[in-house]
């Protein structure tokens, strides 16, 4: 019987270790301000702040929070101000119903300098900036950066804060694009499916097929432009950065249709 005592202590022994090397109470907080904005393609946005020790309560938190929106989003009314549970520890979120305004060439300053005497006072003079712009083309100074990209800053004590206008450069280009994408990958699934021809049949899946497949690739959300420009806000805008999603059905049509003339191809003769 000592085996079996010898096996339980080594699992019990083997358990703790894991539980230890993994972090049985997750990640912790990493010491210092985490704030990371976010500008929604319809002009309205959010500030989230993340502060690893130092604020002892839910209340520090959220007031610390609104007062950093407000240094971030100066002159701009704000929403409310809650606490959210995290991945690895709550943060604060404040929302702002007009983040910016929506136009041609919309502009959001970055309010490094204004956020910084904030975050020292409270204990941070160090802190991390993060500005999430909506997914279209954006520039500071003289630079540009393609859809997706996201403006950070590390400040440590002693370094200049974060300063400059970012300017949004929507294009309606690229969402027209797919949209004609769109329109040709769904017209030839469906002239595949009602031709009775097979060389048909394989060429309209063919067509549709790459004609989706492209706008599944080249997706950047490109519909932000619409609500960057001004066009759309709210389920319009939703619907519309959704739209290139029905590729996936088109795609999904094609094989199918493929499937069955293969199937049908290899299918002996009938006997007359």
């Amino acid at each position: 019987m000592g085996w079996k005592r010898w096996a339980a202590s080594g699992t019990v022994l083997f358990l703790f270790l894991v539980a230890v090397g993994c972090g049985a109470g997750g990640p912790r907080p990493t010491p210092g301000a985490h704030v990371t904005v976010v500008l929604r393609a319809d002009g309205s946005g959010r500030a989230d702040l993340w502060a690893g020790g130092g604020v002892r309560s839910d209340r520090e938190l959220r007031d610390l929070g609104r007062r950093v929106a407000a240094a971030l989003f100066r002159g701009k009314a704000l929403g409310p101000t809650t606490v959210e549970p995290g991945s690895a520890f709550t943060f604060a979120r404040t929302e702002v119903v007009r983040a910016y305004r929506p136009g041609p060439r919309p502009v959001f300053d970055i309010a490094g300098e204004s956020v910084g005497p904030v975050l020292k006072a409270a204990g941070y003079p160090g802190y991390t900036l993060r500005v999430r712009p909506p997914l279209v083309r954006t520039s500071i100074g003289g630079r540009t950066h393609p859809p997706g990209f996201e403006y950070a800053w590390r400040v440590s004590p002693g370094d200049p804060a974060p300063a400059g206008s970012m300017v949004m450069h929507p294009r309606l280009l690229h969402w027209a694009v797919e949209m004609a994408l769109l329109a040709v990958a769904a017209a030839a699934v469906l002239t595949a499916f009602v031709s009775r021809d097979a060389r048909i049949g394989f060429g309209g899946c063919a067509a549709g097929s790459v004609a989706a497949v492209a706008v599944l690739l080249t997706d950047r959300a490109s519909g932000d432009a619409l609500g960057t420009l001004g066009h759309l806000s709210g389920t319009p805008l939703t619907l519309v950065t959704r739209l290139p999603l029905v590729a996936l059905p088109v795609v999904a049509l094609a094989v199918i249709r493929l499937l069955l003339l293969i199937a049908r191809q290899a299918a002996p003769p009938r006997d007359e």
